[in-house]
């Protein structure tokens, strides 16, 4: 009896300790509204994000982000908290119309597993007197929705409520979202564009030196600066739009740095928003039940990999070649237990055009050869597409190039 009242006190204690060390995790996320790729990290000199720029090289940018659903704010923005897009209802909430997202949001998942109070998670923004709303799911909902400041007229009144919200209440947790770069791409003005990214651009310089000055959150938190979606490129009607499902309405930027992110990294891993939730989640140790991206492992040290994921690593990573081709694509994939394997194909929209699935595939190398047709054997255009390999708890995502005949 005492050996097992022992046993579950040293579990208990174990539990606790797993808990105060989760606890401490910290993350920003930055939403910058409607900021094309090609103004941002798409753009060579990175004349209007130096601070970004900077940052990027303490942590990790990924080149192949992509709003893979409707390239709308409102619709973008409740699956960027969702990890996963998600149905938006219009509803009254007080006097006031608005929408909801139908699934339950990151802010959720972290109040509720975590016991959080709501001062613990805050989101920011200027004032907006229709905000839209978490969800109203009933395993979460009201009880475990953040803190809402929403106040000011522009991105500097964010950033001042910002660090005072850090200064006043240590929030775990804080989503900062930045409108002015979309409203004033909406303008038309070409300058007035480009000066609201760079205002973006010095924002977040400003919030990451104030993370690095505040004993609480240096070395202990996780920067995130992503958007909601680009806008129509030259070919496509312009900056002054988005909506479609365009190169430049589709691409967005993604930067995280932290002490649980890879440093001076650029991967081109294919990635869309539903991943940006799912990944924060898995840095705050929650887990996001209703979300449907994956973890972006390719920008994690191997320690954050490792704690909330099986140490069996089944799929290595798969090599493909020639890449560019023209004919036949050959993968190379090794695994190193048997495993059923998934083999998708998918448009820069995010489309999936090819799917195979192979059962209780045995350890050890295989071959598969994708001849640039879909799944009705018809023959795609030369396009950029992306390969997913996915094992029983593994996959990969990798660029491909089909240049045609």
């Amino acid at each position: 009896m005492i050996k097992l009242a022992l046993a579950f006190l040293a579990l208990l204690l174990l539990a606790c300790l797993n808990m105060a060390a989760q606890s401490e995790r910290k993350i920003m996320i930055i939403i910058i509204d409607g900021a094309r790729y090609t103004e941002t990290f798409g753009d060579p000199d990175h004349a209007h994000i130096p601070k970004m720029w900077d940052i990027s090289q303490e942590g990790t940018v990924c080149e192949d982000f992509y709003n893979n659903g409707i390239t709308y704010t409102k619709r973008a923005i409740p699956a960027l908290w969702c990890g996963a897009w998600t149905e938006v209802r219009d509803t009254i909430f007080g006097t006031t119309p608005t929408s909801y997202a139908v699934l339950p949001t990151i802010f959720e998942y972290f109040r509720k597993q975590f016991s959080m109070p709501a001062s613990e998670c805050y989101y920011i923004l200027q004032y907006i007197p229709d905000l839209w709303l978490p969800s109203f799911d009933p395993e979460y909902g009201t009880s475990f929705w953040p803190s809402f400041y929403s106040a000011g007229y522009g991105d500097y009144d964010v950033c001042e409520n910002t660090k005072y919200v850090m200064e006043q209440f240590q929030p775990h947790f804080m989503w900062v979202y930045l409108a002015d770069v979309d409203h004033a791409g909406h303008s038309g003005n070409w300058n007035y564009y480009i000066n609201t990214i760079r205002n973006a651009d010095s924002i977040v310089g400003e919030l990451w030196d104030e993370i690095q000055n505040d004993p609480f959150y240096k070395d202990q938190t996780t920067l995130i600066v992503t958007n909601d979606h680009g806008r129509h490129d030259d070919a496509h009607g312009g900056f002054e739009n988005h909506g479609c499902g365009c190169e430049g309405c589709r691409h967005i930027q993604f930067l995280a740095t932290g002490p649980d992110i890879k440093s001076d990294k650029v991967t081109s891993v294919y990635r869309k928003i539903p991943d940006m939730a799912v990944t924060a989640a898995h840095l705050l140790g929650i887990n996001p039940g209703k979300a449907t991206g994956d973890v972006m492992r390719e920008i994690l040290n191997t320690s954050a990999v490792e704690e909330n994921f099986t140490k069996t690593n089944i799929l290595a990573t798969p090599v493909c070649y020639p890449n560019p081709f023209t004919e036949i694509l050959t993968v190379d994939y090794e695994l190193s237990a048997r495993s059923n394997v998934e083999i998708a194909v998918f448009d820069t929209f995010g489309k999936e055009i090819f799917f195979q699935s192979v059962l209780n595939v045995p350890a050890g190398h295989h071959k598969f050869y994708w001849n640039g047709n879909n799944q009705s054997g018809q023959g795609m255009p030369p396009s950029v597409y992306f390969l997913k390999l996915k094992s029983s708890n593994m996959s990969h995502t990798i660029k491909l190039i089909y240049a045609g005949d």
